[in-house]
């Protein structure tokens, strides 16, 4: 994935690698997303290992067809609950829209 716009320093702060969040933090990145009125695109995910390295997982939330960021911002979410777990990190994806 990979289209982002700058991110609020309060979230920038919050994220362990670069914009990876445990799942209390992705869902306020969803929230941000959707009450600024970005496009909301799909997520990643990765696993913590044992000896401190991240493993990119292929489970993986595609919504850059989805055109409507309500239901991709409720896919998200679904998406947090399915693959949330100890160790856990998501990289929420989304673009900008022009006003």
């Amino acid at each position: 994935m990979g289209m982002h716009v700058k991110i609020p320093s309060e979230f920038a702060q919050q994220a362990e690698r670069r914009v990876w969040f445990d799942r209390q933090h992705a869902e306020q990145m969803l929230d941000w997303i959707e009450d600024s009125g970005q496009r909301f695109l799909g997520m990643d995910v990765a696993q913590k290992q044992d000896d401190g390295n991240w493993v990119l997982l292929l489970e993986t939330l595609d919504l850059s067809r989805q055109t409507d960021n309500f239901e991709a911002i409720r896919r998200g979410r679904d998406f947090l609950r399915e693959y949330d777990g100890a160790g856990r990190m998501f990289e929420p994806v989304w673009e900008g829209r022009s006003t």
